[in-house]
């Protein structure tokens, strides 16, 4: 082994990072749908949970890949 065996670079796939965000995204907006439907909340409140679930994981993802990616 060499030297430079233990550098190890970052993998550089931005489809598959943005992939991973939005399949996130969508779990955490199907788990407060189901969460709120549970409660019989209304058909609107529903909408609301979902998408705000939605936005502010795909929006923390984002951030965090923005992150990493100025980190390497």
């Amino acid at each position: 082994m060499s030297s430079n065996s233990a550098n190890q670079h970052a993998c550089n796939h931005p489809g598959r990072d943005l992939t991973i965000v939005a399949l996130s995204a969508t779990l955490a907006a199907l788990s407060a749908v189901i969460i709120v439907m549970s409660v019989h909340g209304a058909p609107l409140d529903v909408l609301k949970a979902g998408g705000g679930a939605f936005s502010a994981v795909a929006g923390v993802g984002m951030v965090v890949l923005q992150y990493l990616k100025r980190s390497n």
